[in-house]
């Protein structure tokens, strides 16, 4: 199983990146990524790591990620895009259920349970002065997890 916070960021990155097709991403990116170079995006930030004692021997490790999905330009009317907005995100919430524990390719399982716990619209001014705004919606993902000691 994963317990490590860099483990649980590439796996989920890995797993947008190679569904970005289908789910309409143009980037997926990590660890805070300044430069988006094509919208829609995703990018993957680590969150908070607790780890605690669960059972003899045993730590439960609990993680949480957020989801920054960068939709567009605001030079778009907000008609043209709030559906198609809201749908990528329903897309993008459905992949990461798809499997709540995460089994690689042999079955086993990478965490013993993930799922989205909110989600966040907004807008955001990128960091680069001269950049547009653009519409955002934060999605946060939670999954816990085990490891022995």
């Amino acid at each position: 199983m994963i317990t490590t916070t860099w483990q649980v960021v590439d796996m989920l990155a890995d797993r947008l990146e190679a569904q970005s097709g289908p789910l309409g991403l143009k980037f997926v990116g990590k660890y805070d990524e300044r430069l988006i170079p094509k919208y829609p995006a995703v990018v993957v930030l680590p969150g908070p790591r607790a780890k605690t004692l669960h059972a003899t021997r045993t730590f439960q490790v609990a993680f949480q990620l957020e989801l920054y999905i960068y939709h567009a330009n605001l030079s778009l009317t907000k008609r043209e895009r709030s559906k198609a907005d809201l749908q990528l995100v329903d897309r993008i919430e459905q992949e990461l259920e798809t499997d709540y524990r995460w089994a690689d390719e042999t079955g086993d399982s990478s965490v013993i349970h993930g799922y989205v716990s909110s989600e966040n619209p907004g807008i955001l001014q990128p960091r680069a002065g001269k950049s547009t705004s653009v519409i955002c919606t934060r999605l946060t993902w939670n999954a816990i997890s085990q490891r022995r000691f």
